[in-house]
């Protein structure tokens, strides 16, 4: 069964040329997608031997289920091997791949925006890697609607990302090739904000989970040991607020030790340099490396995230706007998104390597005087932390009751709780909107946990979108949503005046929205003037 389903359609796309030949995918990828499974492997064939009962039956059924698993892994590995082959023309990155339901994929080299480049630990044992073409797509939210090569050798990865964004060999005419110019690079003293992240306790919880778990299944019980008895009578015999302070102690050591090793094999080597064939190059990783291309043409700007730790801190996370690097999510378990740029960082250090992405003197984040939003935006969020909020957790404190878990008081503690700390945060939430244009870009701020500010260049929204619920009706307010090919695919203006927005959309693309306006614009209103 053949199936046509290409990536992009290109009109009046030239046939590829006959001289390109096929390649296929280096054969030692077979026997990294079982050494997935040899590592697991190990340890619970070691934690089978030092059971209690030796080999008992849940251990030998999970073993035997490993067994299982690597064979049928490594029969896929290799029908893939054998049914997919690929090749650049200059016209076309043609990948045809499948058995049964044979898949064939083809996307012009034109729309070709960025190529992601990632080699796990495995990957990178065996000389090999897997590039993911990136084409912008909005709508490519499956493997099956994806170009990825997963298992080339690294030097044919190297040059198949080279060949996406033409930067083909042997033109420099007998000259030296130019160097590569660094903008950033990454500082040990980042460090020190790895640990204010939400993340980072969840990952440990998530283990120690797991390991309880796996520990059970295998029927050993290491409450039985000495030691842990011995902790357990001690924090048994102590009073509760200290027990309760040294296991809160235990777990924020292990939670900033995992987030300072997680960092280091995330940030590793970290830089972003210019490279002279008009290209962003931005690359990290201690065991699983990642290195990223994206066409300068290609860059729309920069979105600055500020979790409330980090504001507390006055730091904050900064990720790249581009067309073809998607959202904040990836495919690939366990590493960080193609665009995020820096980790946690200093705001001066984050505006600097904003100015030198962008390419412009100055920040225009920092260069934006916002507009702040009408009364009545402060008015919906107080009614939803003050109202909504503390009536969600009265329900759910008084269905503790009548299941008898907490006391007759707890719905009303629950909801005070909940309006005392709604109020200082819907006020919060509500000065962190603001709006402006600063030269070419368009610059959004919104958020109180987290506060993002957007820096769109103005020449990249494709697009206004209007949308109003029926409490906005009421109060005169609208999201405006500006359409574009970077990112999520909008940057969102929440509760801005109608009136107020549809000059500000007008102001941002003269002309588009000018019919809906009723009067004349003057975009200089929405132009901050430093």
């Amino acid at each position: 069964m053949s199936v046509r389903t290409p990536v992009l359609d290109a009109p009046d796309q030239e046939p590829p040329t006959a001289e390109q030949p096929w390649q296929r995918l280096h054969p030692r990828m077979v026997v990294v997608s079982v050494s997935w499974l040899v590592g697991p492997a190990v340890p619970l064939l070691g934690a089978i031997l030092v059971a209690r009962d030796l080999l008992n039956s849940h251990g030998l059924i999970v073993l035997g289920s490993y067994i299982v698993v690597a064979g049928v892994q490594a029969g896929h590995e290799w029908v893939r091997y054998r049914t997919t082959r690929f090749r650049i023309t200059d016209s076309l990155v043609e990948l045809h791949s499948g058995l049964l339901f044979r898949t064939d994929k083809s996307i012009p080299r034109d729309r070709v925006r960025s190529a992601d480049l990632t080699a796990n630990p495995v990957h990178r044992l065996f000389g090999l890697a897997a590039v993911k073409v990136g084409t912008g797509e909005h709508t490519a939210r499956s493997e099956d609607e994806e170009l990825v090569l997963d298992g080339i050798s690294r030097e044919q990865a190297v040059q198949f990302r080279a060949l996406l964004l033409g930067r083909g060999a042997g033109d420099t005419g007998g000259e030296a090739p130019a160097l590569p110019v660094p903008l950033a690079r990454m500082r040990w003293s980042w460090a020190r904000y790895a640990p204010l992240t939400v993340t980072t306790f969840a990952g440990v919880l998530a283990v120690v989970t797991g390991v309880s778990k796996l520990l059970d299944t295998l029927g050993l019980d290491v409450t039985d040991s000495g030691t842990a008895r011995s902790v357990w009578d001690w924090l048994s015999a102590v009073p509760l607020a200290v027990a309760v302070a040294v296991v809160t102690l235990v777990l924020l050591a292990v939670g900033v030790a995992g987030s300072l090793v997680a960092f280091t094999e995330a940030w590793y080597g970290h830089r972003i340099e210019r490279e002279p064939e008009g290209a962003l190059h931005i690359s990290r990783g201690l065991l699983t490396s990642r290195s990223v291309s994206v066409a300068e043409r290609r860059i729309c700007g920069v979105e600055l995230s500020r979790p409330l730790p980090l504001r507390l801190l006055a730091a904050g996370r900064l990720s790249l706007l581009a067309t073809g690097l998607g959202g904040r999510g990836t495919r690939f378990p366990g590493t960080l998104g193609p665009a995020q740029l820096i980790p946690a960082a200093p705001l001066n250090s984050a505006h600097q390597i904003t100015a030198d992405v962008l390419d412009e003197a100055a920040s225009p984040i920092t260069q934006a005087v916002l507009r702040g939003h009408p009364r009545p935006a402060l008015r919906r969020r107080l009614v939803r932390g003050c109202l909504w909020a503390p009536a969600g957790a009265a329900a759910l404190a008084g269905a503790g009751t009548a299941a008898g878990a907490l006391p007759w008081w707890a719905a009303p503690v629950a909801a005070a709780l909940t309006a005392a700390c709604g109020a200082p945060l819907a006020v919060d939430a509500y000065r962190g909107l603001g709006h402006a244009l600063c030269g070419d870009y368009l610059v959004v701020r919104q958020g109180t946990f987290v506060r993002r500010t957007v820096a769109l260049r103005r020449d990249r929204v494709v697009g206004w979108t209007g949308r109003q619920t029926y409490t906005q009706r009421r109060a005169g307010l609208c999201t405006l949503t500006a359409t574009t090919a970077a990112g999520q695919g909008a940057v969102r203006i929440r509760d801005v005046g109608v009136a107020d927005g549809l000059r500000f959309a007008e102001a941002a693309l003269p002309g588009l929205v000018a019919p809906f306006c009723g009067t004349p614009t003057d975009p200089s209103e929405h132009r901050d003037k430093p």
